[in-house]
């Protein structure tokens, strides 16, 4: 991390939920909202105000006007949940890598150090790292996206939060000049227009409630490891439904894999969907006979009974 990243993220070492609880409390249930008034209030109850308040204001939950502070509709949101523990967690997590915070590229720099060891994504940092790490690494583990392991003494990516891993890789991945080009070719290839068929098809089986969780990743990220990110709707509630979609032949279902995508299949688990169309000799899709596959990697790629595997290639061809 450079310099400057050091600096924006001091203020993580001042940084614990429950302080950006209590400041979301106070927001909501405050009539009086003067800077000096609710820099008080708070300090009652937690501690560290001007770091928990540059915090929120860095994710657009908190705005100031005129020595007025108040709570944006994103605040707004975030308070609706703020007393359930997971919940804000999960909302901090998102905040950390949306459009407008400004600690995406370190947590991404982070991220990418961890690997996957067995099941787990791992890192063992050096000592000088392990100090200049530390106050990223302790809010991390404050909204238990990461936890230390003394058996090795390393530190491990929680499961639930894989879904920050895939994020770093994809926002790392190349977006050169001449990679940006290749975009217009791209589009009129099959595998786009594949995509644009699971796309519709998609917003059709989540509806109207829930379409605009539908979004085309890779509209935008070419080399994202996923085309899709969806939802699986679950008594109400919608879970993050991540898809790689593969144009393939009828007959076979053959596809390829590339290997990030087959490690964050491994990854995601059950929030990972393949969808194999199949393409018919005129070129349109038989979304008919659409086959899809929930925790591929599982169902796919160790399971040698339905599938024949080449390591070599990952190559993937339905026996049944």
């Amino acid at each position: 991390m450079s310099a400057s990243s050091d600096k924006r993220l001091e203020l993580f070492a001042k940084l614990e939920t429950k302080q950006i609880q209590c400041l979301l409390n106070i927001l909501f249930q405050s009539t009086m909202h003067g800077k000096h008034f609710v820099e008080t209030a708070y300090s009652e109850r937690a501690r560290n105000f001007v770091e928990t308040l540059q915090f929120l204001k860095d994710m657009n939950w908190v705005k100031e006007r005129h020595g007025e502070l108040a709570l944006s509709d994103a605040g707004s949101t975030a308070y609706a949940v703020a007393q359930d523990d997971g919940e804000i967690r999960k909302r901090l997590t998102e905040a950390l890598i949306s459009e407008v915070s400004p600690y995406r590229a370190d947590l991404a720099d982070y991220l990418l150090r961890f690997s996957l060891s067995g099941s787990n994504l791992a890192y063992r940092p050096s000592l000088s790292e392990r100090l200049q790490q530390s106050p990223l690494r302790n809010f991390l583990m404050d909204i238990r996206a990461v936890t230390y392991r003394a058996a090795d003494d390393s530190y491990l990516l929680e499961e639930d939060a894989a879904d920050l891993y895939v994020w770093a890789i994809n926002s790392r991945r190349s977006t050169s000049k001449e990679m940006l080009q290749s975009d217009a070719k791209r589009k009129e290839e099959l595998g786009f227009a594949s995509e644009i068929a699971i796309l519709e098809y998609e917003r059709n089986r989540v509806g109207a409630l829930w379409t605009h969780k539908v979004e085309h990743v890779s509209s935008d990220s070419q080399f994202a490891c996923y085309d899709i990110k969806s939802v699986t709707v679950q008594n109400g509630d919608a879970v993050p439904r991540y898809i790689e979609v593969k144009a393939v032949p009828p007959d076979s279902f053959q596809f390829y894999w590339t290997r990030s995508e087959l490690e964050v299949a491994q990854l995601l688990k059950s929030k990972y969907f393949l969808y194999l169309l199949p393409v018919i000799p005129d070129g349109s899709f038989d979304l008919r006979r659409i086959l899809i596959v929930n925790d591929p990697y599982s169902s796919v790629y160790q399971n040698s009974e339905a599938w024949q595997i080449e390591e070599n290639v990952i190559v993937c061809r339905r026996t049944v």
